[in-house]
C-alpha cells in the first residue's frame, strides 16, 4: 500500500515538472500575451498603441484644420467675428483633446508620440471656400468642420474596435467612450443644425443672412 502511494506521488510531481516548460513555452508563442516580468503594469498591444499615436496625430491636425479657418474668417476683409471665435475654440478644443491623449499615453507607459507623428500636411484652405463670396464661404467652413468632425469620430471607433478586440484593453475604451465620444456626438449635431440654419437664411439674401447668422447663432 505504501509503495503505491509513494510510486504515485512520484509519478504526479514528474508529471508537474514536464507540464511547466510546456505551459511557459505556450505563454511565450502567445502574441497577444503581456510580456512577464516588470513592465506588466504599462502593457498596451502594439496595435492598440499604434492607433492611439495616430489618433494623437489627428486630433492636433484636427486643430490646425479650425485654426485656418478662424484666421480667414478673422481677416479684415472678411469679418466674421462668430465665425473666427467659434473655430478658434474648435481649435482649442482639438488640441485639448490632444493633450489628453498625450497625457494618458503617459499614464499608461507609452511614449506621448510616435516616429509617425507629422503635422506637415498642406493646411492651405480649400480654393473652394477662397473663392466663393457671401454667405457662401460661411456654409462651405461649416460643412467642412462637420466632415472633418466626422472623420474624427470614425477614428475614435476604430481606436476603440483596435483595443477592446486586443487583450479587451477596457480601460481605455471607457476612457474614449465616455470622454470623447459623447463630445463627438454633441459636436457633430450642434454643425448639423448650425448648417441647416444658415441654408435656410442664405435663400433670401446670402450676404444678410451670413451677417445676421454669424451675430445670432455663432
Amino acid at each position: 500500500m505504501m509503495k503505491s502511494i509513494f510510486f504515485g506521488v512520484v509519478a504526479l510531481m514528474f508529471a508537474v515538472v514536464v507540464m511547466q516548460p510546456e505551459q511557459v513555452s505556450v505563454h511565450a508563442a502567445d502574441p497577444n500575451s503581456a510580456p512577464a516580468g516588470s513592465e506588466d503594469w504599462n502593457y498596451v498591444h502594439k496595435n492598440c498603441s499604434s492607433k492611439l499615436h495616430d489618433q494623437i496625430n489627428m486630433e492636433f491636425g484636427a486643430s490646425l484644420f479650425y485654426l485656418q479657418y478662424a484666421a480667414y474668417f478673422a481677416q479684415y476683409k472678411v469679418n466674421l467675428p462668430g465665425f473666427e471665435k467659434f473655430f478658434f475654440n474648435a481649435a482649442s478644443e482639438e488640441r485639448e483633446h490632444g493633450i489628453k491623449l498625450i497625457d494618458y499615453a503617459l499614464m499608461r507607459g507609452l511614449a506621448p508620440i510616435n516616429d509617425k507623428f507629422n503635422l506637415a500636411a498642406d493646411y492651405a484652405l480649400d480654393n473652394a471656400l477662397l473663392a466663393e463670396e457671401g454667405g457662401s464661404m460661411a456654409l462651405i467652413a461649416l460643412e467642412k468642420a462637420l466632415a472633418k468632425e466626422q472623420q474624427v469620430t470614425k477614428s475614435i471607433r476604430e481606436l476603440i474596435k483596435i483595443c477592446e478586440g486586443d487583450l479587451n484593453d477596457y480601460h481605455l475604451v471607457d476612457y474614449l467612450t465616455g470622454e470623447f465620444l459623447e463630445e463627438q456626438h454633441e459636436g457633430q449635431r450642434d454643425l448639423a443644425g448650425k448648417i441647416a440654419m444658415l441654408k435656410k437664411m442664405l435663400v433670401t439674401n446670402p450676404h444678410l443672412g451670413a451677417y445676421i447668422f454669424d451675430k445670432q447663432n455663432m
